[in-house]
């Protein structure tokens, strides 16, 4: 667990940042599960990180906060699928489809993927925060129709 690999200054930024997030939760829930010692994040962490958020700034023409906050959403959304949807993990065509329609929706390359709906399911549900209890029952809603418009893009 806990492997430091430097990136390649040729790759793209949101990719390996994606690839060491991915790979990261996953050692985590090996560790939760199994214990031993807890993985450490890459030393280039910050450096893959602060990349990733120029990227963005630059390709969706983004102030840096907007920037920051649409890197952290992609990132969820596709940590949330790595433990979510059975497919994301056992397929890698499929993961690897799945995370480039994210990258091209998240920087706004091309918002009319094929994944669209999982996409914009995915915001509606992340703009949904619990501020209240009346609003749990919608929360939950949102966030069973995302992973069903996944599961649904994925079946296709």
């Amino acid at each position: 667990m806990g492997t430091d690999q430097t990136a390649p200054a040729d790759r793209e930024p949101h990719v390996l940042l994606v690839e060491t997030v991915l790979r990261s939760s996953r050692e985590h829930t090996e560790w939760w599960a199994e214990g031993g010692s807890r993985p450490q994040l890459p030393r280039a962490w910050g450096e893959l990180w602060a990349a990733a958020v120029r990227r963005q700034m630059d390709l969706a023409e983004e102030p840096e906060e907007d920037a920051r906050r649409a890197v952290q959403t992609m990132l969820d959304q596709l940590t949330r699928l790595d433990r979510e949807a059975e497919w994301f993990r056992a397929d890698p065509v499929l993961r690897q489809r799945a995370i480039a329609e994210t990258l091209l929706f998240t920087t706004g390359l091309a918002s009319r993927v094929p994944s669209r709906t999982a996409q914009v399911a995915w915001l509606r549900q992340r703009g949904l925060r619990p501020v209240d209890y009346a609003r749990i029952k919608a929360i939950a809603a949102a966030q069973d129709d995302w992973l069903a418009a996944w599961n649904a893009w994925a079946a296709r």
